[in-house]
């Protein structure tokens, strides 16, 4: 059972980064030429992502009932579900989160004015709600709001900076376009410098939350939370130094020729795949104790 809950809260983690990420960038930083020229590929994996965040969202729900009852037996008793929703804070937050899943997977098949600005709001109430399950939720009082507060930003703004690398990358290959080539340029301008807050806000909100949640900073190598967390912090510093290596270097490169382009490529894939390691050590740490 532990596995298959390390398992879903990756997929369900990832997916909703996704939604949060693409929702913000092609609502908030394209051009509309340049919105609609991705709005094809973009909307299928909206579509993907979302159906995915929907049903991972209930196979959470379904795994913790059986973690908090007697195993997989409880995973599939209606009474075990309903005492877990009615009487827990997990269930009471879970309520709203598979409110808000059902909401954005109608959403994704939906064909509105504002379609991409309205699935960003949306889509930043479902991920910033995963702030309030787990060990955000350990502490109490102030301590405890500030925590809930913390793991709230640190969610957004990672969620920023890792989902919308995907239309990032597909931005890239519209550089050759000579008609959207200034507005690809605009795009990544836009990003860079909502990824510096973005970047700034990860690394506070990521402090705060060690000290609130370990309590220390993590150096006891037995641990197999603390030794998992310095992985975690380790990747999040080589996506870092990828990211400045994008901005300072690659970018202002992009207009003289293909081969700083194919490296912003492979860099800002990289980057991404980094990205979704760190959401794989996260889904597996925050299973265990904190300690």
């Amino acid at each position: 059972m532990d596995d298959a809950l390390v398992l879903c809260r990756a997929l369900h983690y990832g997916s909703a980064l996704i939604l949060f990420g693409i929702g913000v960038f092609q609502g908030w930083l394209v051009t509309l030429p340049l919105a609609n020229a991705l709005e094809a590929v973009l909307r299928r994996i909206v579509q993907l992502a979302a159906a995915l965040a929907f049903l991972s969202a209930v196979a959470w729900l379904l795994l913790a009932v059986g973690e908090m009852g007697d195993g997989w037996s409880d995973v599939w008793n209606p009474a075990t579900w309903y005492s877990v929703l009615a009487d827990t804070e997990f269930g009471h937050v879970w309520l709203l989160h598979l409110l808000l899943g059902a909401v954005l997977a109608g959403l994704a098949l939906a064909r509105l004015g504002g379609y991409w600005r309205l699935m960003s709001m949306v889509s930043a109430f479902y991920l910033g709600s995963l702030g309030f399950v787990g060990h955000a939720v350990m502490l109490e009082g102030a301590e405890g709001s500030v925590s809930r507060a913390s793991h709230v930003v640190h969610l957004l703004a990672g969620g920023f900076w890792l989902g919308a690398l995907v239309p990032l990358l597909l931005c890239l290959g519209k550089l050759g376009d000579n008609e959207l080539r200034s507005d690809v340029s605009d795009a990544l301008q836009g990003f860079s410098g909502l990824g510096h807050v973005a970047v700034a806000a990860v690394i506070a909100s990521g402090l705060i939350n060690v000290k609130l949640v370990l309590g220390q900073w993590p150096t006891d190598t037995s641990s197999p939370y603390q030794v998992l967390l310095l992985c975690k912090l380790a990747l999040v510093a080589a996506m870092i130094a990828f990211a400045i290596v994008n901005r300072y270097v690659l970018v202002p490169r992009t207009r003289n020729g293909e081969g700083a382009l194919h490296g912003l490529r492979l860099c800002t894939l990289a980057e991404l795949v980094l990205g979704f390691c760190v959401v794989v050590l996260v889904s597996l740490f925050g299973t265990l104790p904190p300690q």
